[in-house]
């Protein structure tokens, strides 16, 4: 795999976590996605320069992917990317209908499906979702419910840096854990 790990600031993400070229990504996957409650050391996704498959209402998401996914600047961080990149992970996310308000994720390692009975992940926007920026995620693993509800809040472009809900939200609820939001993040790009 060709490329770097760049060390980046979360505080000025919508500087560098945007849009390279367009795809027809629908409106409500648009944006930049924090992970609260999420235990691994990986803070944020985006959906963006990603094909959106029309047809099958899905789209494949490189957790190795350049500018695709943030990880803590630690030794576990470095650790995830590395394994990331090393084994190709990958995340299919198979939406259920055209509402696209709730998803399968299907994971992938290596090229290959991982069983179900080993992970099985699922997403959905919650009730007080205002235009799909607030999801939860489930996870399963071995087959037994470690339930780990991840609540995804989407942050558009351009609002990071400025004063609206979304930003309010997301630092309000990191004030707690300085180390996520403050630190730099590792960032792959080619």
């Amino acid at each position: 795999m060709t490329g770097t790990i760049e060390k980046r600031i979360l505080n000025d993400i919508s500087t560098w976590m945007k849009p390279i070229q367009e795809t027809n990504l629908p409106a409500i996957l648009k944006g930049v996605f924090f992970m609260d409650g999420n235990p691994l050391p990986d803070t944020c996704i985006t959906m963006y320069n990603l094909e959106w498959d029309s047809q099958n209402l899905s789209l494949s998401l490189p957790v190795y992917g350049p500018l695709q996914w943030t990880f803590h600047d630690s030794i576990f961080g470095w650790l995830l990317l590395l394994a990331a990149q090393i084994s190709q992970f990958t995340y299919k996310i198979q939406f259920e209908d055209a509402t696209l308000q709730s998803a399968q994720i299907i994971s992938f390692s290596f090229g290959l499906p991982i069983p179900k009975w080993i992970a099985d992940f699922s997403m959905c926007q919650t009730e007080d979702s205002r235009n799909g920026d607030t999801w939860k995620r489930k996870n399963v693993w071995l087959a037994a419910v470690v339930l780990i509800v991840i609540e995804v809040i989407s942050v558009p472009m351009g609002t990071l840096c400025a004063t609206t809900q979304p930003e309010n939200k997301l630092i309000n609820k990191t004030k707690d854990k300085p180390n996520v939001i403050q630190i730099a993040t590792l960032v792959f790009r080619r």
